[in-house]
């Protein structure tokens, strides 16, 4: 089953005459034996079920909690994710994020589009003398740090589970020295219990400076109502952030007058609907990822 855009040669791929290919979800459930999937189908126990012979599940990108694991583990499903496929395009999504974020590229050109030139209240700022902080050094982390480096040799990265990744440019720092030093915080971590919040009230009034907030990770790494506390208050001077909590919501929320967002971006702050990895190229890279380790399996039956 094929529930998430996929490579042309991964179609042709999973074509083999030993697949069913079910690109609507219907049909027989009996018949599924892999399911190729995005952040857009939650696969828990109660779903689960209703496919007896699932043998894999191949996510398109990376965060396995739509997937649920310890199901998988006990009836011997195979699980893959995808996550260095997306890590370039997320790194250039939230480095061109950041770059109008600080020289009002959005604002000016929105400007300009309604009738005003006005250059003094939108002269930028460089980010040649900010530190930037990076949490989680993963695929995503790594690569966003390989951007900025372009811009800032101030670059400190934390990670809980990994130590041993600086260089010369890039060096692995406690979360406390993080949080006393960084004027920009990005967020790089996969959604667990341990995550859900984790950048919150007690968090943000944690960091010794006021700071530009990052996310591209997880919505719900970041309680929204935080963000607006913290920039309402000054403890966040301004954010770009490419997924949110509220995601599911979205629609609802935004037909309400005066909504979550629309007090968020009154002040310095760019949204944008979960597209950071969601480019052509990163859809050939995670089909190529997955091909490979169906491959390496031995999931894929050759004639």
């Amino acid at each position: 089953m094929i529930a998430a855009p996929i490579s042309d040669s991964f179609r042709k791929f999973l074509s083999n005459d030993h697949f069913l290919i079910d690109l609507s979800s219907s049909g027989s459930s009996e018949n599924i034996i892999g399911i190729v999937t995005s952040n857009k189908l939650n696969l828990q126990a109660e779903q689960l079920q209703s496919y007896p012979n699932l043998k894999w599940i191949a996510r398109m990108g990376s965060g396995l909690e739509i997937v649920d694991q310890i199901y998988c583990r006990e009836k011997g499903i195979q699980v893959f994710s995808s996550p260095a496929g997306i890590a370039n395009a997320v790194a250039e999504h939230l480095t061109g994020m950041l770059l109008s974020l600080r020289h009002h590229i959005c604002r000016s050109a929105q400007e300009i589009r309604q009738g005003h030139w006005l250059r003094e209240p939108n002269r930028g700022r460089e980010l040649q003398h900010m530190t930037l902080g990076i949490i989680g050094y993963g695929h995503t982390g790594s690569a966003f740090a390989g951007k900025m480096q372009a811009f800032t040799q101030n670059i400190l990265a934390y990670d809980k589970y990994k130590s041993g990744f600086g260089n010369s440019i890039v060096r692995e720092v406690s979360l406390n020295e993080l949080m006393e030093r960084a004027d920009i915080v990005s967020f790089h971590v996969p959604l667990t219990e341990e995550t859900r919040h984790y950048y919150n009230d007690t968090w943000m009034k944690s960091m010794k400076h006021s700071h530009i907030l990052l996310n591209a990770s997880r919505g719900a790494v970041v309680h929204t109502p935080t963000v607006l506390r913290g920039l309402q208050s000054g403890l966040i001077t301004g954010a770009c952030l490419d997924v949110l909590e509220e995601e599911s919501l979205m629609p609802e929320l935004l037909s309400h007058e005066n909504n979550l967002l629309a007090q968020i971006q009154s002040y310095p702050v760019i949204i944008t609907p979960h597209i950071a990895g969601y480019t052509f190229e990163a859809t050939e890279k995670m089909s190529e990822e997955l091909m490979r380790q169906l491959l390496e399996q031995g999931l894929y039956p050759t004639r």
